[in-house]
C-alpha cells in the first residue's frame, strides 16, 4: 500500500488526520511545529493525533533541515502532503517522493500566492475565494492544479469565520483526493497565466489608521480577528486590541479621526461610537495589551475609554 507524510502546523488542516484515519488512509508520518513555536498564530500541535493513531512524529521549526528528508526516505514515503507551513519546501525533500508533494492555498491561484493569504482576502474586499489543491514545484504556489473549492465571504464575515470555511473545505479536499493520489488517478492542470503575490504580514502590521473611512477600518478589524493576533491602536501610549466592530458608513463629524464619541445601546448592536475619516465604527469588543478581552462599553462605564478620548495617540 502506498503511504503518504502529512506537514502541518495549523488548525485549519490539522484535524483532517482523523478523518484520514477514519476512511482507512491515514498518514505514514506526521510532521508538526514544535511547542516551542505555539504563540504562532492558528498553531496546532500533532502529538496527541500521533499518539493515538500510533504514527511517527517529526517536529521541527525547518522542514528542510535534513531531519525530514531523511525520514521520508527510511520510511519509503511515496507522497508529501503539505497545508499550512510557512515555509517552501526545497529540494532533496521537494522531489523525494515518487508520487510528489501538494500542497493547499486559501485562494483561487494563481491569485494571492505567498503570505497571509485570509486576511488580505478580507481587506481586499474579495466577496467570493477558493481553496487551490496542487503539486508543489521550485516556486511559492505556482505548481499545476489538481483541484479547487470555492467559497463566499460576506460582509460581515470575520477572518475566524472564513477561517472556519477553509478549515472544512482543506478536510473535505484532503480526504478526497489523497486516496485518488496514491492511485495515480489525479490529473492535474497548469495554472492561468499572470496572477498575484501577496506580501507577508506581521503582528506590527495591524495599527489602525483612523483617518481612514470606516468601511476599510471595519474590514482592517474583521481581518485580524482570531486566531490572528488583531488590529490595534493607542490611548495615551497604551495598546488597545479592537476585536470586532459594526459599521455605521455615513455621518460626518467636526471631531478629528479615531475620537471615541459616545456609548451605542441597542438589541443587535452595542459598543462604543469611534470617528473615521468618513463614517463611524461601533467598537464592541476591545482588549488593553496584556489584560483580558472586555465589552467595549465596559471600558466606557469603568472610565478606562472615556467620551473625547482620541485614539491612535
Amino acid at each position: 500500500m502506498k503511504a503518504f507524510a502529512f506537514c502541518t502546523g495549523m488548525e485549519f488542516a490539522a484535524p483532517a488526520v482523523d478523518v484520514l484515519a477514519a476512511q482507512g488512509t491515514p498518514p505514514s508520518l506526521l510532521i508538526g511545529y514544535p511547542p516551542q513555536l505555539q504563540h504562532r498564530s492558528g498553531y496546532a500541535p500533532l502529538r496527541d493525533a500521533a499518539a493515538t493513531y500510533d504514527i511517527p512524529l517529526l517536529e521541527t521549526a525547518d522542514i528542510n533541515d535534513g531531519r525530514a528528508h531523511k525520514l521520508v526516505t527510511e520510511l519509503g514515503i511515496d507522497l508529501f502532503v503539505v497545508a499550512g507551513w510557512s515555509q517552501l519546501v526545497r529540494e532533496p525533500l521537494l522531489s523525494a517522493c515518487p508520487l510528489g508533494a501538494v500542497g493547499l492555498h486559501p485562494t483561487r491561484l494563481p491569485e494571492g500566492r505567498g503570505r497571509a493569504p485570509l486576511p488580505w482576502t478580507i481587506i481586499k474586499g474579495i466577496r467570493s475565494s477558493a481553496v487551490s489543491l496542487f503539486f508543489l514545484n521550485e516556486g511559492a504556489d505556482e505548481g499545476e492544479l489538481i483541484a479547487q473549492r470555492e467559497f463566499a465571504v460576506s460582509r460581515r464575515d470575520d477572518v475566524t469565520e472564513v477561517y472556519r470555511k477553509v478549515t472544512e473545505i482543506n478536510i473535505e479536499l484532503l480526504a478526497t483526493y489523497v486516496p485518488l493520489l496514491l492511485a495515480g488517478q489525479v490529473v492535474a492542470r497548469p495554472q492561468p497565466p499572470g496572477g498575484s503575490v501577496w506580501e507577508r504580514r506581521r503582528p506590527e502590521d495591524g495599527l489602525i489608521d483612523w483617518s481612514r473611512p470606516a468601511s476599510e477600518v471595519y474590514d482592517w478589524v474583521r481581518a485580524l480577528a482570531a486566531p490572528y493576533p488583531g488590529a490595534f491602536t493607542f490611548v495615551g501610549g497604551r495598546k488597545l486590541f479592537v476585536h470586532s466592530a459594526d459599521l455605521i458608513e455615513w455621518g460626518e463629524h467636526r471631531e478629528p479621526p479615531g475620537t471615541v464619541l459616545a456609548p451605542v445601546w441597542s438589541t443587535g448592536t452595542a459598543g462604543v461610537l469611534v470617528v473615521c475619516g468618513s463614517g463611524l465604527l461601533v467598537v464592541r469588543e476591545a482588549q488593553w495589551e496584556g489584560a483580558g478581552r472586555h465589552d467595549a462599553l465596559t471600558l466606557l462605564e469603568s472610565g478606562e475609554l472615556a467620551a473625547g478620548t482620541c485614539l491612535g495617540t
